[in-house]
């Protein structure tokens, strides 16, 4: 019997596999690499969205039912009628101040409680601000930040107003305008459910 001797690769063709392997992995690395920062964005919109979209449900709900609401305190009365206006509350922009009717409905009959309330941009910041019957300094907390506008104007007889302070009755319907950093313009018009018709 004859033997060869056994050859194997030469080192061309090592270093050839080598490269070619390499190459290969830094590929895939780099497309997963890719993916993964595109998901990661994807995400943090994704979060940033939903945000929003929870506050303009919750503006949405406290202003559908805002009312006019009067209160006797210590021979006072107060009338905790809607306002709106340019830099109202101390805003950066327009501001809101409203009562509006935090209905509970329990194994007791109907009761109705009603929340003075006022929203404002600071800072870029939206912030809502709560008010308590005994208090006169209001709680404020961050609604949402990258705020760079906060409009407000409100729907009477057929005419957009810039300013509400009307005491005997309540707007027809609101429109918030927002424009938020990386997301844009954001505009909802909300109907007031206690309006007087």
């Amino acid at each position: 019997m004859n033997k060869r001797p056994a050859q194997g690769f030469t080192l061309l063709e090592t270093l050839l596999a080598i490269i070619i392997f390499t190459l290969i992995s830094l590929t895939v690395y780099q497309a997963m690499t890719v993916v993964s920062q595109g998901s990661s964005a994807v995400n943090k919109k994704s979060k940033q969205v939903n945000k929003l979209q929870h506050v303009m449900n919750i503006l949405d709900h406290q202003l559908s039912h805002a009312m006019i609401y009067v209160y006797s305190r210590q021979n006072q009365t107060f009338d905790n009628s809607i306002r709106i206006g340019e830099f109202l509350l101390d805003s950066d922009d327009f501001g809101i101040y409203f009562s509006y009717d935090v209905s509970i409905n329990t194994d007791f009959p109907y009761h109705m409680e009603s929340q003075v309330l006022g929203y404002r941009l600071r800072n870029n910041i939206l912030e809502k601000l709560s008010y308590h019957l005994d208090e006169n300094q209001p709680i404020v907390s961050k609604v949402l930040d990258g705020v760079t506008a906060f409009r407000i104007r409100v729907y009477h007889k057929n005419k957009w107003l810039n300013e509400w302070d009307e005491m005997t009755h309540l707007p027809e319907g609101i429109e918030l305008t927002l424009e938020i950093e990386n997301i844009g313009t954001i505009r909802k018009v909300i109907l007031l459910l206690n309006k007087t018709v």
